[in-house]
Formats: structure tokens, C-alpha cells, sequence
């Protein structure tokens, strides 16, 4: 479906304009109740962010404001989440492993020459660093399979033109499950602080002991030298106090949906539906 810009929806954009406002007309259309509706953003230099919306029929008429909100809703949503998925996620599946793979590869070649070496507590810290840097290696691989899923979605949308209400919950669903992925990632390793700080130091003792398997310790030893950097350590606890937003650790990611799901419901609320232009 194109997006024409008539005689009619040109009027009411110009009658719906403000003083230094430059309107923006959706390059695509919503479908909502067999419907068409189109999208208008109002702009005000120095803002980084729209002043204005209005939602108008295909046929250039002005719907009040009952019927244009669930229309705003959706498009607002759509753009969003596609923003999301096209910017962060292309970013984040892009994001390198190879320190979780050489932790992951150094542990298993070091634990059949020093389990027998070590304490019960040692030899948990160990398994447990070595099921984070497993899970993280396993991640990246699931995002890329994920992405490629989005993509087929989102260039469905393209081929259509026109907004429906499964790009919206396909999409979401996709970007709700790869936050949570990552978000676990870095709750599992801000819990593995201190076993880090204790492997560390086990290995440090035991290295000169170690024979062949001595470069194999180094070479860990130096790549868990990163976790014990207060910069990293801040940065990781920060990330999961930015995601947990009722500060509780999320163990699914029904749970963590929930809380953005109202949190993104406030922000439609005070910045979106408030400056919609519709009659009431």
C-alpha cells in the first residue's frame, strides 16, 4: 500500500499545524479494524522529540480522538519496536565472544588436570564461571538465529506497507526474549563475582605447580584479570539496575515483560497520547 499525500489530507495536516511546526506524514499506513489510517508527526525546531500527533482516515478525514488512539498506539509501538530490533539488537547479536570462548576452552582443558587439586568450594566457582561463559557463547549463537527471524518479519512489513497487529507482537516477542537472554548473561555474571575472586586467587597459588597446563592457567588468569576491574564490575551492576526496574531479579521473561509492558504504557500515557491531536 502507498501512502498518498491529497488535497484533503494536505488541508488537514495544515489545519492541525502550529506556529514553526513542520508536519511528517507516515511513509505507511495502519490496519486496524479493516481500516486505513495514516500518521502525522508535528516537529518544532530545537526538539529532538515530536510536539504533535494526529491520526487521519485514509480519506483525509479526522477520526476523533476515541478512535485515533488505539491507531497511535500501534503505530508508535511498530516504530519503536522496529527501531529496537534494527539498531540495538543488530548491534547486540554483532557484539564479540571470543573472551567467553577462550574462558570456556582454557576451564575445560584446565579441570581434568586440577579438580582433583581442589577444594568443594573451588571446584563449584570453577563450573559455575565455566556454565556462565558456556551460556554467553550459546546466547550469541541463539541471536543471530533470532535476528534473522525479525528480519523475515520486518521485511514482510516492507513488502506490505502497512501496519497489522502481528508485526507489532512478532517483533516484541523476539526483542523481549533476546533482553532477557542478555539481561540473565550479566545477572549470572555479576552472581560470579566472587567466585571469580576466588578461582583467581586459587590459581595464582597452584600455577607454578601446574606443569604443561601452567600457560593454560596464565592465559585465564589474564582474561579474568578484566572481571576483577571496578570499571567492569560498576558497569555490569548498573546495566541490571537500569533493566530491573522494580529492583527484583527477574527469572523469566513473562515477568520482566510485565514490568516494561507498564512501564511503556506510562510513557504512551504522558508523552505520546497527551500531545495527540484528534477532537475529543
Amino acid at each position: 500500500m502507498v501512502v498518498k499525500e491529497t488535497a484533503e489530507i494536505r488541508q488537514q495536516i495544515d489545519r492541525y499545524k502550529r506556529f514553526l511546526e513542520k508536519p511528517e506524514l507516515f511513509n505507511h499506513a495502519a490496519l486496524l479494524d479493516e481500516r486505513f489510517y495514516y500518521n502525522v508527526q508535528y516537529w518544532r525546531i530545537g526538539k529532538k522529540e515530536a510536539v504533535g500527533y494526529l491520526i487521519l482516515r485514509e480519506d483525509g478525514s479526522v477520526p476523533p480522538r476515541a478512535e485515533a488512539l488505539p491507531v497511535l498506539e500501534r503505530f508508535m509501538i511498530h516504530n519503536n519496536s522496529a527501531t529496537n530490533f534494527l539498531t540495538t539488537f543488530a548491534r547486540d547479536k554483532d557484539k564479540p565472544v571470543w573472551m567467553y570462548e577462550q574462558k570456556r576452552d582454557y576451564l575445560r582443558q584446565l579441570l581434568p588436570h586440577c579438580e582433583q587439586q581442589m577444594d568443594a568450594q573451588t571446584r563449584k566457582d570453577a563450573h559455575d564461571l565455566l556454565e556462565v561463559c558456556t551460556y554467553m557463547v550459546d546466547t550469541f549463537a541463539k541471536l543471530q538465529g533470532m535476528y534473522t527471524t525479525g528480519l523475515g518479519y520486518h521485511k514482510q512489513f516492507l513488502a506490505r506497507h502497512y501496519v497489522i497487529e502481528d508485526d507489532i507482537r512478532l517483533i516484541r516477542e523476539i526483542l523481549y526474549e533476546s533482553d532477557f537472554l542478555l539481561y540473565r548473561g550479566v545477572r549470572m555474571q555479576v552472581d560470579v563475582q566472587d567466585a571469580v575472586d576466588r578461582l583467581y586467587g586459587w590459581l595464582q597459588s597452584v600455577e607454578n605447580t601446574l606443569g604443561e597446563q601452567r600457560k593454560n592457567a596464565q592465559k585465564l588468569l589474564r582474561l579474568l584479570s578484566d572481571y576483577k576491574r571496578p570499571g567492569v564490575r560498576k558497569t555490569m551492576e548498573k546495566s541490571i539496575r537500569d533493566v530491573e526496574l522494580k529492583g527484583v531479579a527477574y527469572r523469566t521473561v513473562e515477568d520482566m515483560k510485565q514490568d516494561i509492558e507498564e512501564k511503556n504504557k506510562e510513557i504512551m500515557q504522558q508523552k505520546v497520547f497527551s500531545i495527540l491531536r484528534n477532537p475529543g
